[in-house]
């Protein structure tokens, strides 16, 4: 799907303190203030035939604020933060635009699994779940639409995914994790990860700016930065500005490439930059547990195995 986003300016003064509500034009004509019509939104954004106001984006990064707060992360700077988000929700607004007119959708008994999955996460009733939702100013059937947009966008994913055959030089290395997958059904891992969108069919330019911006965010964990902070900082993950968690996986429902990483990590380490088709990747390992079934393979057996897969 072809996007086309345009940023509405200015959007925020940097180093401004965002309100919790938009904030109220102090420039008004004398006229205005009289007759008490006060503009209380604007636009930021503008991603195809829809828009993304200033009070949108407002909610979001008070939210983000809170949970990074409750998760005792330092806040990036407002600056970037703000950057971060607003690209964030133009590039998921175009995903869900593009899921739409390619008839993915999320009907209202698999959102209500959902949000019942995430209720049990969090061991808290429906009720409750929702009364905690609300305490922290975020309305229920706000809450709804964008986690059925999460929704609708993982299965975006996930055709795209499936819809793809590539083959790349790491073939070997591919079935060599596809095979340790396959022997490690008891392993589980609880990563954290950043996530540096590289768009399709981008020039050699485009790419090249997104590894450098990867680079940089490893250079400043490398530095000891917190992970949390960074992922929201650079990261493109639906899950950056919840410290990029991924829970706990099993190692046979992983990406390859991070099961490599994996085997190589130990708790608290943190991987090089990671290629794959969709961008660049660093990963953290927090935990492991279960059976650790690391076999050995050989390089030989692999080769064959592709041979005979041609």
């Amino acid at each position: 799907m072809s996007a086309t986003a345009q940023l509405a300016q200015p959007t925020v003064a940097p180093n401004s303190i965002i309100p919790s509500a938009p904030r109220l034009d102090t420039r008004l004509t004398t006229p205005q203030r009289q007759s008490g019509v006060i503009p209380l939104d604007r636009i930021v954004a503008v991603v195809n035939n829809d828009v993304i106001t200033y009070s949108e984006l407002t909610d979001q990064l008070n939210i983000v604020q809170r949970n990074l707060q409750k998760q005792g992360t330092a806040l990036p700077p407002l600056e970037a933060l703000q950057k971060q988000l607003l690209e964030r929700m133009i590039n998921d607004l175009v995903q869900v635009q593009e899921a739409k007119e390619t008839g993915v959708r999320v009907d209202d008994s698999t959102l209500d699994k959902t949000l019942q999955r995430i209720a049990d996460e969090n061991n808290v009733s429906m009720t409750a779940f929702r009364e905690l939702l609300e305490k922290d100013g975020i309305q229920w059937s706000k809450f709804r639409e964008d986690i059925r947009n999460q929704v609708t966008m993982s299965r975006l994913r996930e055709r795209e995914v499936e819809g793809n055959v590539a083959v790349t030089e790491a073939e070997v290395d591919t079935q060599l994790a596809l095979e340790a997958r396959e022997q490690n059904t008891d392993q589980e891992y609880r990563l954290a990860h950043i996530l540096v969108l590289v768009p399709e069919q981008a020039t050699t330019a485009q790419i090249e700016t997104r590894r450098k911006r990867a680079l940089q965010a490893l250079s400043e964990l490398r530095k000891g930065a917190e992970f949390a902070q960074i992922s929201a900082q650079f990261s493109d993950a639906p899950d950056a500005l919840q410290g990029g968690n991924l829970g706990w996986r099993q190692a046979n429902r992983m990406p390859a490439i991070f099961l490599e990483a994996m085997n190589t990590l130990k708790p608290g380490e943190t991987s090089d930059i990671l290629r794959s088709p969709n961008g660049f990747h660093i990963v953290k390992l927090l935990d492991k547990r279960g059976k650790n079934a690391a076999p050995s393979i050989q390089q030989s057996k692999a080769r064959h195995i592709l041979i005979r897969n041609k």
